[in-house]
């Protein structure tokens, strides 16, 4: 179901953005599958492809990637601006192969409003974004390229879909360590995303800020590229 003000005035931006033209003229930023692990032992895989395209003002970055972790099943589709803050969104949950959840969201100036649908019914929420503002939905990992992209703040503001409302964090660099990928050691940057109760999610990228491994400690998952980007 639409709601005035909630569809029109973002499909505007995402057309823009988002054109033909310009997915036409975008250029590959990174592609490849992560291993899903919890506590040590595989539970899934997530195939996934960032493109750049050129839009007014600079760039804007389309994320596309799917996951299947257990009998859970998610695609996602996320645009953002240069610096990685959401312009549009969609997912679908299928759950044994049935749709569970579909999301969409849309962005103007300063806000981003979001719409859930679940077999029970649908929930609509706005958030308030500012530069530093990033979407990460729960057990995506190659989102998380958004937060090197745009790695020069302190604090970011997280949008999760489905939360009531984003949450703060502070991001840290921690050196540089190798990530061991099909038999290689890839030298990389270290980063912790950390909220209120602890390091929430520890980032691993190259030195071109592809993601190499993500770890999500409270949950005892892991996620380990299948081989070395190109």
């Amino acid at each position: 179901m639409s709601r005035p003000g909630f569809i029109l005035p973002a499909l505007i931006t995402a057309t823009v953005l988002f054109s033909p033209e310009a997915l036409a003229q975008s250029a590959l930023v990174d592609e490849g599958t992560f291993q899903v692990s919890r506590n040590g032992s595989p539970v899934g895989r997530e195939a996934f492809s960032i493109v750049r395209s050129p839009a007014p003002g600079g760039q804007a970055y389309l994320a596309k990637g799917t996951s299947a972790i257990g009998t859970r099943t998610l695609t996602t589709e996320l645009g953002t601006d240069a610096a990685g803050v959401p312009v549009t969104y969609e997912s679908i949950l299928r759950e044994r192969g049935s749709i569970a959840e579909q999301t969409k969201g849309r962005g103007r100036p300063g806000r981003f409003s979001v719409l859930v649908q679940t077999r029970s019914g649908e929930s609509a929420r706005e958030y308030v974004l500012s530069n530093g503002s990033v979407l990460l939905d729960k057990q995506v990992f190659h989102q998380h390229f958004f937060l090197a992209l745009a790695g020069e703040h302190a604090t970011f503001v997280v949008v999760t879909p489905g939360s009531s409302q984003p949450g703060k964090f502070r991001f840290e660099e921690r050196g540089t360590e190798g990530v061991e990928i099909a038999g290689r050691s890839i030298r990389a940057r270290k980063f912790a995303l950390t909220g209120p109760s602890g390091d929430d999610r520890v980032v691993w990228v190259d030195s071109s800020g592809r993601v190499l491994k993500v770890a999500v400690p409270e949950a005892g998952l892991v996620a380990l590229r299948d081989d070395p980007p190109r």
